[in-house]
């Protein structure tokens, strides 16, 4: 009885070594292959005329100031001379449109 399992596991074990030596052919061969068909490759980039203009347009963004200096300036001048009027009407209906954004 232990004959047949040693013929059963010998077996196993040359078809397994069959198996792994197939495979490392095969691998062999794609290997070989794609290294060609990088080695003929070559990468190459091309921009459609919108990627420019987004380009183009972020970099005139990064180049503007977060903050309006002028307009600062403006509103510190009519608030210091008492100039500068608050209309509680207008101010409350665009509180309340800006509000109708966030439903």
């Amino acid at each position: 009885m232990s004959e047949i399992n040693n013929i059963k596991s010998l077996g196993q074990s040359e078809l397994a070594t069959s198996r792994n030596a197939t495979a490392r052919d095969n691998q062999k061969t794609v290997n070989t292959e794609g290294t060609s068909a990088l080695a003929n490759r070559s990468d190459t980039v091309s921009l459609t005329n919108a990627a420019g203009q987004i380009q183009s347009l972020q970099q005139v963004i990064a180049d503007v100031p977060v903050v309006d200096s002028e307009r600062v300036a403006s509103l510190k001048a009519a608030i210091a001379d008492g100039s500068y009027s608050v209309n509680a009407d207008e101010l409350a209906q665009n509180l309340l449109s800006s509000e109708s954004l966030f439903r």
